[in-house]
């Protein structure tokens, strides 16, 4: 393709318009119809581009108030995982035994209940451990102990300072003396592995 063909074509369209435009102005009344329809363009761009520009701001500012509720939200949830950690630091010193062992407790609740060591037998448990705690346990089987003083000791159990928790309570009545159990049961402590 020939560039000088080109730039002859171009010149030629040029001339073309320029005369039209100039055939068009010829009159006042001409003149004010393209000035005021040019106007108008300028008016419709400017309306286009106000538009555009004011529909962007509305999408940012509804982007700016979802992110506000998220940010809420997020507030919350730290707030309320502060207060779970306080409580689980709380709990973790409840649970605490201290250095006495399990055994030993459970034999102090029993000897304060006034159950005799003849009928009292205490095993050790291996302990299990979980992800959120280790679990110490003992099995404890008690003979010939009236109701009321059973009574006694599972309260004693269940309010003593260390966290314990009874499980597998199994209580018989002797066919002897029907006023006198045989109880075997479970106690468990736990403590709790390290929280973030």
């Amino acid at each position: 393709m020939d560039t000088n063909a080109v730039l002859e074509d171009l010149k030629t369209l040029v001339n073309k318009v320029r005369e039209r435009i100039q055939r068009i102005a010829a009159s006042e009344r001409d003149r004010k119809a393209v000035g005021y329809a040019g106007l108008g363009a300028a008016v419709l761009i400017l309306y286009l581009i106000f538009q555009f520009f004011s529909s962007g701001t509305g999408r940012l500012e509804k982007k700016a108030q979802a992110l506000q509720i998220e940010l809420k939200k997020l507030d919350s949830l730290r707030n309320e995982y502060i207060q779970s950690k306080g409580r689980i630091e709380e709990l973790s010193k409840s649970i605490k035994t201290g250095d006495e062992s399990l055994i030993s407790v459970v034999e102090k609740i029993l000897v304060e209940s006034r159950v005799d060591r003849g009928n009292f037998s205490i095993k050790s448990r291996t302990s299990t451990s979980g992800d959120l705690y280790d679990e110490t346990s003992v099995d404890v089987d008690l003979k010939k102990i009236p109701l009321d003083r059973m009574v006694d000791v599972l309260y004693k159990i269940q309010t003593t300072t260390a966290f314990l928790k009874v499980s597998k309570l199994r209580p018989q009545t002797r066919f002897d003396n029907p006023d006198l159990m045989d109880v075997s049961f479970r106690v468990s402590t736990f403590k709790l592995n390290k929280v973030l």
